[in-house]
């Protein structure tokens, strides 16, 4: 059965949904799943899967009790489709942040304020990824040198012992490499922000060291440039913090990693607002 909560489109989600049902139910129509939600209009949901026609608050709550929603299920498919139906930024701003707040979390760890040391040097993530699919047998500098840029053995080995200690890695029984979880994430309080903002930092020299390092076609650079308004901005914001976790998610179904990558996107303003005064 399909999942709403993978969709961003409550039209095309109820254009899947009539397919899903029509294969399996000889009898489904457009005119049967009106007349099931209570509406008069026999081709309503075809008109409205279209983009001819919008739905009002009664006549969702009239598709969600058709469908069989769960409340969560109806919450979403609300704020879905008055998302899609939005005409203002702010609107869109607003309905967006809360379907992003209804759609099933992944299964990430946060990173503990005392876990911090974690982000205190660039390579401690990348080693944790590496040492779950290299064969690795404690050799140090064979570790530190499959990283871009090297770094030396003795580094390698302390961030390896590090990691166990604040259990991000363990050994199992053979001596090989495991995360104790797959995604890790952290919300730090804005004392604390300046330890992420220094790890982002190093990210991005290396970043730009990639330029030099790698071909193109091993890479991907984009860059855009566009006005736009404070409340666009905040949907810019919702929308890739999304973008993002969807990425985790594919990254987690990977069940055959063989290099590591540091996707890194960057939005900051590069002119005054026209708002400010002139100092």
């Amino acid at each position: 059965m399909i999942n709403i909560f993978e969709y961003q489109n409550y039209r095309l989600y109820l254009k899947d949904y009539y397919q899903e049902q029509k294969e399996t139910k000889k009898y489904f129509s457009y005119r049967y799943f009106s007349k099931k939600a209570g509406i008069n209009a026999p081709a309503f949901l075809y008109y409205v899967t279209n983009n001819k026609r919008n739905l009002t608050k009664k006549s969702i709550g009239k598709m969600s009790l058709a469908i069989g929603h769960s409340r969560e299920e109806a919450d979403y498919f609300e704020n879905l489709v008055f998302f899609n139906q939005a005409d203002t930024i702010a609107e869109k701003t607003m309905f967006y942040s809360k379907i992003v707040e209804l759609r099933k979390p992944l299964d990430i760890r946060f990173v503990d304020k005392d876990r911090y040391e974690f982000y205190n040097k660039w390579y401690h993530s990348v080693i944790r990824e590496v040492v779950t699919f290299l064969d690795f047998s404690g050799d140090y500098r064979k570790l530190g040198e499959f990283l871009i840029p090297q770094i030396s053995a003795r580094e390698a080995q302390q961030s390896v012992e590090m990691l166990e200690k604040l259990g991000f890695i363990e050994r199992d029984d053979d001596g090989l490499f495991h995360q104790t979880d797959t995604l890790i994430s952290t919300t730090p309080e804005a004392s604390n922000a300046f330890i992420i903002e220094k790890f982002q930092i190093e990210m991005l020299g290396i970043a730009m060291k990639a330029y030099d390092a790698f071909p193109r076609q091993e890479r991907m650079s984009a860059s855009t440039t566009f006005s736009i308004s404070r409340e666009t901005f905040e949907l810019f914001r919702l929308r890739t913090r999304e973008f993002r976790r969807e990425l985790l998610e594919i990254a987690r179904l990977d069940t055959n990693p063989r290099t590591v990558y540091q996707f890194t996107f960057n939005l900051f303003p590069i002119s005054r607002g026209n708002h400010e005064k002139k100092q």
